[in-house]
């Protein structure tokens, strides 16, 4: 299965949300038909406001953060464009604090799930038992668009190495015209979102430009090619176990955690 869809078809979505612990824009990329009971993968575009502190919390279904535009911190560490963020179930992180301009992120979820479970509220629901993993990485170098556009071979860097439990990252610069598959992934995984970051891609004939996500199944191959500006695509491989849902198998009689 593939998923494909772009922020500019998805402006009809952009909502504003104010909440005790988050204030800013949300807008849905790819989301769970409100009639299907079965997983579905998850993405949105999250712009929150300027000098706003988003708690410590966690979630229940494993996730990667995208960060894409503005300036924040999370915890003590500051964010570069770019970064990658991946938390497992009941992982907690925080404080994210956005800068001045604000702070731009997408949130992308091989699993759908809602809410955020903030701390110290929160904490008799947080599962102290099982592992946590936490994992952040960002480009070593960044391209803007004219950079992009004279490019002269394909760039390809690994963000996070699968090797070390399955949770993969990588980033791929395409040149103007240029074709190339997706990253391999290595290992067993819950299937991969591609995001394009920067130029144009086409991919089984339809075109595209920034910003636009697509969603793959782990047996889904991807060929890229690049349009005349160029491509810059991430790409984010989630882990075997994120293939089954954290929330469904706790409710099991045999907890398999």
């Amino acid at each position: 299965m593939i998923k494909q869809q772009s922020l500019e078809a998805m402006q009809h979505t952009r909502r504003r949300v104010q909440l005790p612990h988050f204030h800013g824009v949300v807008t849905d990329l790819i989301s769970s038909p409100s009639d299907s009971s079965l997983p579905s993968p998850q993405a949105f575009l999250v712009e929150q406001d300027p000098h706003w502190t988003l708690p410590t919390h966690f979630h229940q279904e494993h996730q990667f953060q995208l960060f894409i535009g503005g300036s924040a911190s999370l915890g003590r560490h500051i964010l570069p464009d770019l970064t990658v963020h991946y938390a497992s179930p009941h992982s907690a992180y925080g404080p994210l604090i956005s800068g001045q301009q604000g702070v731009s992120y997408l949130t992308l979820r091989a699993i759908t799930d809602h809410g955020a479970w903030v701390l110290p509220e929160k904490r008799k629901n947080l599962l102290t038992h099982i592992p946590k993993i936490q994992a952040h990485a960002a480009p070593s170098t960044h391209l803007d668009d004219e950079a992009l556009r004279k490019l002269s071979q394909t760039e390809q860097e690994m963000l996070m190495d699968p090797r070390t439990g399955g949770t993969g990252a990588w980033i791929l610069r395409l040149p103007a015209g240029a074709s190339a598959p997706a990253p391999e992934s290595m290992t067993s995984n819950a299937g991969r979102f591609h995001v394009l970051t920067r130029g144009q891609m086409c991919l089984r004939n339809h075109w595209s430009s920034a910003l636009t996500i697509v969603w793959a199944d782990a047996d889904e191959p991807i060929d890229i090619r690049a349009g005349n500006q160029g491509a810059e695509i991430i790409t984010l491989q989630f882990p075997l176990a994120a293939s089954r849902s954290f929330v469904d198998d706790l409710a099991l009689p045999k907890k398999p955690y």
